[in-house]
């Protein structure tokens, strides 16, 4: 049998080459999308400008310091037309996010979170104590006698452990890697909305960190890798997430699996008092998160706005957008709250870490 870990490892890689999508009838999801204003209207009246503001992802949106560079080239769209796209270069792991923590040393101590599908007390939880028994009750061995925690760092030190072991995985840092994306300049409304897989590139932030769906679960394993045989698992591999929704890749770039401006209020909304984000700062207003891979900006709100179609999304004025864009709302109750579909269509080979 194949250890879901080394699966989980995989099913990272090939995203660094690809994204897939999952389409369903965009009826069912938003009304009257092809009345959908895809730029700001405003125009620049500088013909020198570097900056038109005719463009919704503009560089000084962006964060400078992890920012590497910032074009516009021609690519090919997953509905297989061409156009232009941003291609936007970020170094990996900016300085000014602090990650972590993530898995905990021992079962005494409280660390980050995980969405647990196991057959004790399944959904979003906090690696703590009450996590580690139930996940010992379910027959994975993941704690010693002695109360230490078996975690993967990925980093080979855990390789003469038993395969019997059950681990918490906890990614490495590396903070050489590029990370490129491509997004349309200006918007195409899809003909079908893209269902958000699980960890399909949603995204990315104002500082160039990946956004990603739903994190791989723990019983189940990677939706692509499923075989259906569950019952015949006998250790899993869970990765952990820190506080405010975001880890480590195996490839060592950090990435968001939340919208990490609202992700206490969604802790409060899961039962959650235990933990709470202190490395982002959360919003008591509106504040502009980063932008979907269709080209559509990402914000949080400290109050969801009413009028969301299914997507998440809404026409709405913002202080970037002063004559209203069409923009992703970050849900404040539901985990993961990051858009559960797109209504957009991507560039090929949207995000590429190398």
């Amino acid at each position: 049998m194949i250890n879901l870990k080394y699966l989980v490892v995989l099913l990272f890689t090939g995203l660094l080459i690809s994204c897939s999508s999952d389409d369903t009838d965009i009826t069912d999801s938003t009304d009257d999308m092809d009345t959908i204003d895809t730029t700001d209207d405003t125009s620049s009246t500088d013909d020198d400008s570097s900056e038109s503001t005719d463009y919704i992802i503009q560089e000084s949106l962006l964060n400078s310091a992890s920012l590497i560079s910032f074009e516009i080239v021609t690519s090919q769209l997953e509905n297989g037309t061409t156009a232009d796209c941003y291609k936007i270069v970020f170094s990996s792991n900016p300085d000014n996010i602090a990650k972590g923590p993530f898995c905990p040393e021992t079962a005494d101590d409280i660390a980050g979170m995980s969405f647990y599908d196991g057959a004790t007390d399944p959904g979003l939880r906090v690696w703590e104590k009450a996590l580690l028994d139930d996940i010992e009750n379910d027959g994975y061995d993941i704690v010693d006698d002695d109360g230490t925690v078996h975690v993967d760092d990925f980093s080979g030190s855990t390789s003469g452990n038993p395969d019997t072991y059950s681990y918490c995985l906890d990614g490495l840092d590396d903070d050489s890697i590029e990370i490129t994306f491509l997004i349309p300049v200006n918007p195409v409304i899809a003909d079908q909305v893209n269902d958000i897989g699980e960890i399909e590139l949603v995204g990315l932030s104002v500082d160039g960190i990946p956004i990603n769906g739903d994190p791989p679960s723990a019983i189940n394993g990677p939706a692509m890798f499923n075989n259906g045989n569950s019952g015949t698992i006998t250790v899993v591999n869970i990765p952990s997430l820190d506080p405010c929704g975001g880890h480590n890749d195996p490839a060592g770039y950090y990435h968001w699996h939340m919208i990490p401006e609202v992700i206490n209020q969604v802790l409060v909304a899961n039962d959650i008092d235990q933990i709470e984000c202190t490395n982002v700062e959360q919003t008591t207003d509106m504040v502009l998160s980063g932008f979907a891979k269709d080209g559509f900006p990402i914000y949080a709100y400290a109050t969801e706005p009413d009028g969301l179609d299914d997507c998440g999304g809404i026409t709405a004025v913002t202080s970037e957008y002063p004559d209203g864009i069409y923009h992703y709302v970050a849900s404040t109750t539901t985990a993961s709250n990051i858009p559960k579909c797109l209504v957009g269509v991507a560039a090929l080979n949207s995000y590429v870490a190398n």
